[in-house]
């Protein structure tokens, strides 16, 4: 898969707090994906974050990799897409600066909370090494002026609900894709969450 598509994903799940609401909405001619900003999807499904309260809507191809990832809850909010997508979309056509961010693409903050005051542009460097069925990340942010680094780590099993014989069976699924995912994302919050803390040496 594209590079460029799972940083667009990760982006846009960073600092939110995903679940899915119920049904879906059919998409219209000017919809696009609020993840990955693609308009060919026909069906968008909805989600909610639950720190903001607001909600987004993505196609499926999107959906399962955000869900395959880690990134979107199991359990479903009982919020109705078709209601949700109505609300949200007249927020974003007459709401205020929240409502018009919500419509850009992979908006990237430095601490998941809406829109604020502009922050300076951050390097990243990512290191990921896999050992022993686990996969362990480095991630460092710097401005030229200070710089915060966080490692976390995730294990390449997971254990999981499968259908099995008409039931539930508790199974254990190596996933070796979102343990990698997962430890990045989790190891880069870490470091968002260091840096707004003001933490990291500052260069004389």
């Amino acid at each position: 898969m594209d590079d460029c598509y799972e940083t667009r994903l990760r982006e846009f799940a960073d600092g939110k707090r995903l679940g899915r609401l119920t049904n879906t909405v059919a998409s219209g001619r000017e919809d696009r994906c609020d993840a990955c900003g693609s308009t060919q999807p026909r069906t968008l499904f909805g989600l909610k974050d639950g720190g903001s309260g607001r909600y987004y809507f993505v196609g499926q191809n999107c959906l399962a990799w955000l869900m395959d990832n880690g990134m979107v809850a199991r359990a479903r909010y009982r919020d109705k897409a078709a209601s949700a997508y109505g609300r949200e979309m007249e927020l974003r056509r007459n709401g205020g600066p929240e409502g018009r961010a919500a419509m850009e693409i992979a908006p990237v903050r430095l601490d998941g909370h809406p829109q604020g005051p502009k922050v300076p542009s951050l390097r990243r460097v990512v290191l990921v090494v896999e050992r022993n069925a686990e996969y362990r990340a480095l991630v460092r942010l710097s401005d030229g002026q200070r710089s915060v680094s966080a490692r976390a780590g995730e294990s390449c099993w997971r254990w999981e609900w499968t259908r099995e014989n008409g039931g539930a069976v508790l199974d254990r699924v190596w996933r070796p894709g979102r343990a990698m995912g997962a430890s990045v994302l989790r190891a880069h919050r870490a470091a968002l969450e260091r840096w707004r803390r003001g933490a990291g040496p500052r260069r004389e």
